[in-house]
């Protein structure tokens, strides 16, 4: 818990969640730092961390410590509370493209920051803006769709969207994410790199089609939209 003081959450105490990559618990432990073993500290073996608003469980900033390569990002979350389960998603921008149009309202966004869907919508961001996205059932943990657009691949964005979606799930106390068995070529690649949660990845069943739609693969290299290694 931080504060109110805290300058990231405005008037309301943020709660903190840190990912530590370590065999001394099982997966997915939740721990207060105050019941840390002496001279633990949260940045040992941290892979990074989410922050969130006490009151409304609003997410505020998703970093990771791990260097993955990926730009630096903006996300935007949509929850869709009508359906049946729960649908919850993180959309990907570069934060280049969000600073600027937020400049022209008076306002700073950092690295990491993530926009309400009000927030995108204020500042002018659109969907061929963005680069990647990664949707999933709030109930269940079930991951539906991870995409990254083709000219911004292998380089750690589906990575931090991951990281992201898992952090937020666990502040807010939902299931740990995980996948089934079916998949495109692309999504087993990924798969097959990822270097946390994998045993909660099943089998693969079934190759779904590309899901890249034709006119993005024009101009981009060809190891962006096959698995070639």
């Amino acid at each position: 818990m931080r504060p109110p003081a805290d300058p990231v959450a405005g008037d309301a105490s943020t709660v903190v969640v840190h990912a530590i990559a370590t065999d001394e618990r099982p997966d997915r432990s939740v721990v207060e730092v105050d019941d840390l073993p002496p001279g633990r500290t949260v940045a040992t073996g941290r892979l990074g961390r989410v922050a969130m608003r006490s009151d409304t469980l609003q997410l505020l900033r998703s970093e990771l410590t791990t260097p993955t390569g990926a730009p630096p990002l903006v996300l935007v979350e949509r929850i869709v509370r009508d359906a049946s389960p729960v649908l919850a998603e993180l959309i990907a921008f570069p934060h280049a493209v969000v600073a600027v149009r937020a400049a022209t309202f008076g306002a700073d966004v950092a690295p990491g920051s993530v926009l309400t869907l009000a927030d995108a919508a204020r500042i002018g961001l659109a969907a061929e803006d963005q680069v990647g996205a990664v949707k999933w059932r709030a109930g269940t943990g079930q991951v539906l769709e991870v995409y990254v657009a083709p000219a911004h691949r292998r380089r750690g964005v589906a990575t931090f969207l991951l990281f992201s979606a898992e952090g937020a799930a666990a502040a807010r106390g939902w299931p740990r994410l995980w996948g089934g068995g079916v998949r495109t070529a692309l999504g087993e690649a990924l798969v097959t790199r990822l270097r946390w949660g994998v045993g909660r990845v099943a089998p693969l069943a079934e190759v779904a089609p590309p899901m890249t739609p034709v006119e993005d693969t024009l101009g981009v290299p060809r190891r962006h939209l096959e698995p070639l290694d």
